[in-house]
């Protein structure tokens, strides 16, 4: 069975690049267009990764990934921040100490190769 990837990004144009990408590399692929509809997607869908963007609409990128670590059932889900946003460290320093930071942080524009071998040291092949 392939591996599963959730998209979480408000934008279209980074919707279906990062989805053309991870299934013509042989995973299986959902999107969210938000932080909200993304937390509802990672109980259906149940993804063995999940790509998130930071600005979004509906519950920031940052908000849902909080959420995504508070809760036991997702917290081991791996998670790969692609941002634009140059400052992002800082958006990741929580009150809570056990609230491990994102696997990856992927700058915009996105190298393609770099992050398809970041999904497969974390998640494998598909």
């Amino acid at each position: 069975m392939a591996k599963r990837i959730l998209i979480i990004d408000d934008e279209r144009d980074m919707q279906v690049y990062l989805s053309a990408l991870f299934r013509k590399a042989g995973y299986e692929v959902e999107v969210a267009q938000n932080g909200e509809e993304g937390l509802k997607k990672v109980g259906e869908f149940r993804p063995d990764l999940v790509t998130m963007d930071l600005v979004m609409p509906r519950r920031s990128g940052v908000i849902a990934f909080e959420a995504l670590r508070s809760s036991p059932e997702t917290r081991e889900i791996p998670v790969i921040v692609v941002t634009g946003l140059a400052q992002h460290d800082e958006l990741f320093r929580s009150d809570a100490p056990d609230l491990r930071p994102p696997e990856a942080v992927v700058e915009k524009p996105i190298n393609r190769e770099r992050l398809l071998e970041t999904v497969a040291g974390l998640i494998g092949g598909a």
